[in-house]
C-alpha cells in the first residue's frame, strides 16, 4: 500500500527541507498492523515530527486538501485523489486524567511509541517499507498477543477508553491475557463510567 503514488508524493513533500537523515513521517497503527497481516487497509494514519503549520506549509501549493479535524490534538486530515489519511505530530504525555491528556510535541519516535496503548498499534513503517518497532509489536502480532505498553494500570488510567479498546483487540486476535492485565482491567472498570456515550460507542 505504501507504494501508492499519492502517498509517495505526500511523503516526498513532507520530507523536503529535512536534511538530518531521520524520518520526518511514517505510517503507524492499524494500517501497519493490517499490512503485516496481509489484510485490507481501509484507514491510514501517519505520524510526523513536523508541526501542523509545517505540514500545511509544505503542502500549500499542491492539490492535497487539508481539513482541521483535530488541531488541538496535533491532528489534521489530508485528502488526495486516491487517499485520505490522518497525520499527527509526535507527542508525549505530560499529564492525564483518564479522559484527556496534556501533551507536548516531540521529535523522538520512541517517546511517541511509549504513549500509545498496545504494542501492536505502536509499529511504524517508512515509505521504503522499513519497519520501526520500539515495543516488540511485530513479535506480539505474530503470536496473537495483545499487550499494553508498560504498566497496564497506568496505561488504563491515562485513558479509560483503553479498557474497551483492549477488549476489542483481545477478542479480535483471540489473545490470551496475562493475569496482571486482567487484574488491572478489573480494578479500573469503574473508569468507563467517566467516559461519554459517544466515545464508548
Amino acid at each position: 500500500f505504501y507504494k501508492n503514488s499519492d502517498l509517495r508524493f505526500i511523503f516526498k513533500k513532507l520530507d523536503e527541507g529535512s536534511s538530518d537523515g531521520n524520518n520526518t513521517v511514517m505510517f503507524v497503527g492499524g494500517c501497519v498492523r493490517k499490512y503485516l497481516l496481509n489484510q485490507n487497509i481501509d484507514d491510514i494514519d501517519i505520524a510526523t515530527t513536523l508541526t501542523i503549520d509545517e505540514v500545511k506549509e509544505r503542502l500549500k501549493d499542491t492539490k492535497i486538501k487539508i481539513l482541521d479535524t483535530g488541531v488541538k490534538h496535533g491532528t489534521i486530515t489530508l485528502i488526495s485523489k486516491k487517499s485520505k489519511l490522518e497525520i499527527t505530530t509526535l507527542r508525549k504525555d505530560i499529564n492525564t486524567d483518564g479522559r484527556h491528556a496534556e501533551i507536548v510535541y516531540t521529535d523522538n519516535w520512541k517517546e511517541d511509541s511509549n504513549r500509545r496503548d498496545i504494542t501492536i498499534n505502536a509499529i511504524y513503517l517508512d515509505i521504503k517499507g522499513k519497519i520501526y518497532d520500539f515495543q516488540n509489536g511485530v513479535e506480539h502480532l505474530k503470536k496473537n498477543i495483545v499487550k499494553f505498553i508498560g504498566n497496564p494500570s497506568k496505561r488504563i488510567q491515562e485513558d479509560y477508553l483503553r479498557i474497551i479498546r483492549f477488549l476489542r483487540f483481545a477478542i479480535q486476535y483471540d489473545s490470551i491475557t496475562d493475569i496482571d492485565t486482567i487484574n488491572a482491567l478489573k480494578l479500573n472498570l469503574d473508569g468507563v463510567k467517566t467516559l461519554s456515550k459517544e466515545r464508548i460507542l
